[in-house]
C-alpha cells in the first residue's frame, strides 16, 4: 500500500515538474488563439427504441478561444450553435388504453399506425471545453478531446402515418366500433400531424476531434478534421400518459398526437454528432 502511494506521489511530481517546465519555457507571444468553425453534416437525436433512427443533416457554427500552455498543448473554451435532425420510423405502432367517451361510457380506445415516421428537429447552444495537442511544423497533426454542455433553444416534431386506424372496444356490449369518425373511430390514409413543440433538457456530451492544422502565415492557420460527439445523459423527461394517439373525449373528432420519445418503448434520448469540421484560426 505504501509502495503504491509513493509511486503515485512520484508520478504526480514528475507530471507537475514537466507541466511547470512547459509553462516556464514557453515565452512566445502567440499564446492565444481565436478561431471560427463550421461542422457537419450528421447531427441527430438517438434513443433506445425498437424503431429505426435515420440520422439527418445538422450543422454547427462556433467560436473558440484557446490558450497555449506549451507550444504543442492548449486549453480551449467556446460557444457554438448546433442543429440536430432525425427521423424515427416504425413499420407498425399500436396501442390501447381505457377512456371515457362523450356520453360518459367507458371503453378501450385502440389505435394502429402503419409506416409511422416522426421528424425531430432540435437546436442547441453549446459551450465546449477541450484540451488540444498538436505536433510541430507548418503542417501539424492535432488531437482534441473534451466535453460540452448544451442548452436547448428550440425543438419540434411532426408525425406522418401511411394509415392510422382507431377504434373503440366496449366490453359491456362486447363490440368494437371502427366508426363513426365524429366519435374518434376511423381509418385515415396519409395522415400528417401539425408540427408540435419538443421540449428537451440540458445535454452533456463527450467530444473528440483529430485532423490536420496547416499554417497559412505567421499568425493564421486552417484546421481540417473529423469529429465525433456523443451525448452522456438523457435529454427527454417523459410526461403525460405515453400514448402516441390521444383520445379527446370533449372533441373526439380531433385526436391528439404525442411524440414517439414520450411512449413507453423509447428511453435514454441523447444527442449524437459526427462529420468534418473546418476551423480558421488567428493567433
Amino acid at each position: 500500500m505504501k509502495k503504491n502511494i509513493n509511486s503515485y506521489i512520484t508520478s504526480l511530481a514528475i507530471f507537475t515538474a514537466i507541466f511547470a517546465t512547459c509553462i516556464n519555457g514557453y515565452s512566445q507571444d502567440k499564446k492565444q488563439e481565436f478561431s471560427i468553425s463550421l461542422g457537419g453534416p450528421f447531427s441527430y437525436v438517438d434513443s433506445d427504441s425498437p424503431g429505426k433512427t435515420v440520422p439527418g443533416i445538422g450543422v454547427s457554427a462556433g467560436l473558440r478561444y484557446s490558450y497555449y500552455v506549451c507550444e504543442n498543448l492548449s486549453l480551449g473554451i467556446g460557444v457554438e450553435y448546433q442543429t440536430y435532425n432525425s427521423d424515427l420510423k416504425y413499420n407498425l405502432f399500436a396501442g390501447s388504453y381505457a377512456a371515457t367517451d362523450a356520453e360518459n361510457e367507458n371503453f378501450q380506445f385502440r389505435y394502429k399506425g402503419t409506416n409511422v415516421r416522426e421528424e425531430q428537429k432540435l437546436a442547441y447552444i453549446n459551450v465546449p471545453i477541450n484540451v488540444q495537442f498538436e505536433t510541430r511544423g507548418t503542417s501539424k497533426l492535432y488531437v482534441s478531446a473534451g466535453a460540452k454542455i448544451g442548452f436547448a433553444s428550440s425543438g419540434s416534431y411532426q408525425t406522418t402515418f401511411q394509415n392510422l386506424t382507431t377504434s373503440g372496444y366496449y366490453p359491456q356490449y362486447n363490440v368494437e366500433l371502427f366508426s363513426p369518425a365524429f366519435a374518434g373511430f376511423a381509418s385515415t390514409n396519409n395522415l400528417k400531424t401539425n408540427e408540435q413543440d419538443l421540449d428537451t433538457e440540458v445535454s452533456y456530451s463527450a467530444t473528440f476531434e483529430t485532423g490536420l492544422k496547416q499554417e497559412l502565415g505567421y499568425r493564421n492557420s486552417l484546421y481540417i478534421g473529423a469529429y465525433f460527439e456523443y451525448g452522456l445523459n438523457n435529454i427527454y423527461d417523459k410526461t403525460g400518459n405515453g400514448n402516441l394517439v390521444q383520445y379527446n373525449s370533449k372533441l373526439p373528432v380531433e385526436l391528439g398526437y404525442n411524440t414517439l420519445l414520450n411512449t413507453t418503448v423509447s428511453s435514454n434520448v441523447r444527442l449524437v454528432s459526427y462529420g468534418l469540421k473546418l476551423r480558421f484560426a488567428l493567433r
